[in-house]
């Protein structure tokens, strides 16, 4: 009888030491009631709650997101998930999205924009078979997120669209969730959006539209109930579609930063603050200096982080500013190359840079002379 208790208590202790071997998840929440993520990896955890929190901040406008919901998306990073990644709702309102730890950065935003969008049908009609997420809307929120945050994707998406036709409405609208990736899809799936936007006025059509089609209703006949007046027929649809499609790839809007502060901001990026020495203050050094000691540990980190920063302001730059914006993003690239290519970016920056000092003083003096005349 001992003997049995001896070994049920050896494998009890066997049992309880597997357990407390086996890696605990890591629990991030990005704001209450927005996103909560859990992953082995404590590092991924907070990349995807840094992402979540950032397709908040860029949806919450078109998709009129609420403050918070009662409860947020639960998001879990698995690794070696049968599918990048899979979104469901259960009943009481829970919305769960499971995300392979290897999915790739397009997989991952649009599982975000899924998971944001189904919890978004449940808080308006609650947890029912009907509730869908269209193809062709989980795409243009993921594209509207990523052309957004990165600007120059935004100019990407409209040298590419410029150079071939739109996809007809019809098959745009039925694009299933099994297809593959379609990048001229996913394109007009964002133009598609921004005309909705555009199109919506005092009678709220796109808030209408949109809640029809997370409770599930057929997008074509959604369409047709909640912007009247703009077509009759299929033929005339398409013609609507085509037209507001042409508008929307050619539009040019003016850029979003002003000249001070484009050149504040590129100022701020081409600046850089290092210790001289050991045990010495800190001192500014020119980029040619910083580019010299590209192969340091943390003046690389740093180049890298800048050369970030940069490709998310450089489309929205004001024009006097745009070429020493390129030639500093060539600069920051440039940081793994030979040394004569990193001095020769670094000349052709400050060359640039004076350039715009000099248009923008030029255009200042043009136009206090005009107001004083």
């Amino acid at each position: 009888m001992l003997r049995a208790w001896a070994w049920l208590a050896a494998g009890a202790a066997a049992v309880t030491a597997g357990r407390s071997a086996e890696p605990v998840p890591v629990m991030v929440q990005s704001s209450p009631g927005r996103f909560e993520i859990s992953a082995v990896d404590s590092t991924a955890a907070h990349a995807v709650a840094a992402l979540a929190e950032e397709a908040w901040r860029w949806l919450a406008a078109p998709l009129d997101l609420p403050a918070a919901f009662t409860t947020p998306v639960y998001v879990r990073v698995i690794a070696s998930a049968p599918e990048p990644f899979a979104v469901t709702a259960e009943f009481g309102g829970v919305v769960s999205v499971r995300v392979d730890a290897e999915a790739q950065p397009a997989q991952l935003r649009r599982a975000l924009v899924q998971g944001l969008l189904l919890r978004l049908a449940v808080s308006h009609h609650g947890v029912n078979q009907r509730l869908a997420v269209p193809r062709w809307l989980e795409e243009a929120g993921a594209g509207w997120w990523l052309t957004r945050a990165e600007p120059a994707q935004l100019d990407a998406m409209k040298q590419a669209s410029e150079r071939q036709p739109p996809p007809a409405l019809e098959t745009l609208l039925r694009w299933p969730h099994g297809g593959g990736r379609r990048p001229d899809f996913s394109a007009a799936a964002v133009w598609l959006l921004t005309v909705l936007q555009t199109e919506s006025g005092r009678s709220r059509e796109w808030p209408a539209l949109l809640g029809r089609l997370l409770r599930g209703d057929n997008s074509e006949a959604a369409l047709a109930a909640c912007y009247p007046g703009r077509f009759t027929t299929l033929a005339e649809r398409e013609l609507w579609w085509q037209t507001c499609w042409h508008h929307a790839v050619r539009a040019r809007p003016l850029p979003a930063i002003s000249i001070t502060d484009s050149r504040v901001q590129l100022g701020a990026l081409a600046r850089f603050v290092f210790a001289a020495g050991t045990d010495e203050a800190d001192v500014v050094l020119p980029l040619a200096a910083v580019l010299a000691r590209a192969a340091e540990p943390i003046v690389a980190a740093e180049l890298a982080r800048r050369s970030g920063e940069l490709s998310r302001v450089l489309a929205t730059l004001h024009p006097f500013y745009r070429n020493a914006g390129l030639s500093l993003a060539d600069a920051l690239n440039a940081r793994t190359a030979a040394l004569g290519k990193r001095e020769t970016a670094a000349v052709a920056f400050a060359r640039d840079w004076s350039d715009a000092l000099v248009l923008e003083a030029a255009s200042a003096a043009a136009l206090d002379a005009v107001e004083q005349h």
